[in-house]
């Protein structure tokens, strides 16, 4: 999942190719699907859970108490996918 508008910052990391997008973002996305999201948002909220319910694993890099605020806490969402 990546913001609205800027994307993963690594898609403009260091040496980029014809396209504007980086070598290394290449390597490092490949065969992965991307879904833009504004997790300030509630309905991009709403849309993560239920992404997350069907997950098996979520990474996450947010400030400590982010996800809490959101009502998105590890504990919340082990309730709809333990």
């Amino acid at each position: 999942v990546e913001p609205p508008e800027v994307g993963d910052g690594l898609r403009k990391w260091r040496q980029l190719d014809g396209e504007g997008t980086s070598l290394w973002w290449q390597s490092i996305a490949r065969n992965k699907r991307s879904l833009a999201l504004d997790l300030r948002q509630p309905e991009g909220r709403q849309l993560l859970r239920q992404l997350a319910g069907h997950a098996d694993v979520l990474v996450e890099n947010f400030k400590p108490g982010t996800l809490e605020r959101w009502d998105m806490a590890p504990e919340t969402l082990r309730q709809q996918n333990p």
